[in-house]
Formats: C-alpha cells, structure tokens, sequence
C-alpha cells in the first residue's frame, strides 16, 4: 500500500512540474522586475539601476534565470553540497563495510535487527542513489535554464 502511495506521488509531482514547466520558463524569461520603475520618468530611465537593467535585456541575458543566472549558481552550490555528503555516506559505509567483522548480510535470527554489513550495504546504496538524483536534477535543472529559456 505505501510503495502505491509513493509511485502515485511521484506520478503526481512529475506530471505537475511537467504540465507547468513552460509557463514558468517563459514567466521567468520574459519578466523585468525594474521595468515598470524605469519607464516613469526621465530621472529614472537615466539612474544607475536603470541603465544596468537595460544593458541586460540588450544581451538577452536573464540575471535570474539564464545561464550564469542565480537559478545556476544555486544549482550548482546544492550540487556540490549534496555531493560532497553522499561521498561522505559511501566512505562510511565502506568504512563499515571493512570493520563489519564478517557477519552475514541477513541476520541469523528471523525479525532480529540488521547485521553491520547490511546496515554498511543500505549506507553504499543509499549515497550511490543520492548522488545519481543530484546528478540528474542539476542536469535537468541546467539543461532547462541554458536551452529552454533564453
């Protein structure tokens, strides 16, 4: 029953991002926070904010969401940050893996807690998908802001 619920919650969630990426995209790429502030008077088209605000849409270049946009720079960080755990989580793991004293992987007795070794194998696995869906949403997450949104 629960792995039900999972598979129909991650359906769900897939098909929602799928459904309302584009509108986002293009939210993202065509919005200019300073637009309206700038286009009132003269005094303001000609201050600084302004002046560097329309030197970025000539470039076509979206501060937020292009490339080399925050949406990148975060993405990147979150990368590393998460990368850097799930190593940290397989060389525990393997680290019990050596110290696991060559017990079993099940335990000997039926409903009896997990052995070192299983517990170290979960810990290898478990980082090993970590790091496969890091590496997957950075992926998505670059390929939408440098190709989808220009």
């Amino acid at each position: 029953m629960m792995t039900r619920l999972k598979i129909a919650l991650v359906i769900l969630c897939s098909t929602t991002a799928l459904l309302f990426a584009p509108a986002l995209t293009s939210l993202a790429a065509s919005s200019n926070p300073l637009d309206k502030a700038c286009n009132t008077n003269a005094e303001t088209k000609n201050s600084p904010l302004c002046q560097q605000a329309q030197a970025q849409n000539k470039d076509n270049k979206n501060p937020i969401a292009g490339p080399g946009g925050v949406i990148n720079k975060a993405a990147d960080l979150i990368a590393v940050i998460t990368a850097i755990g799930a190593v940290i989580m397989i060389l525990i793991g393997a680290f019990e893996f050596v110290t696991a004293g060559g017990t079993g992987f099940k335990s000997a007795v039926a409903g009896a807690a997990p052995t070192k070794v299983a517990k170290a194998r979960s810990r290898v696995a478990s980082g090993l998908i970590g790091l496969v869906i890091v590496a997957l949403a950075w992926v998505i997450v670059r390929l939408i802001t440098d190709r989808v949104i220009k």
